[in-house]
C-alpha cells in the first residue's frame, strides 16, 4: 500500500528502491532486496519531514510524497 510521508509511523517498512529521494542514482544494493524500517519521524520545516532508517540514514522528504509501505 501507499503512505504519505507525513503518515508513516515508527516501525513502518519502506520499500525505497527507485525512490527519487532516497535512491535517486537507484546504486543502493539492499534497495532491490529489503524494505528499510523508518525509525525516527522529525518534521524539519513545513515542506520536509525528516525519515530515519534503520541501518542507512536521513532523508529529507516533502510531506505529500508517498512511498510503498509493506502491510
Amino acid at each position: 500500500m501507499r503512505k504519505r510521508i507525513d503518515q508513516l509511523n515508527v516501525g513502518d517498512l519502506v520499500d525505497l528502491e527507485g525512490d527519487p529521494y532516497a535512491d535517486p542514482m537507484h546504486t543502493n544494493p539492499a534497495f532491490p532486496f529489503e524494505y528499510a524500517e523508518v525509525c525516527e519521524i522529525e518534521r524539519e520545516t513545513p515542506n520536509c519531514i525528516a525519515v530515519g532508517f534503520e541501518g542507512f540514514d536521513v532523508v529529507g522528504f516533502p510531506p505529500d510524497h508517498t512511498v510503498e509501505v509493506s502491510e
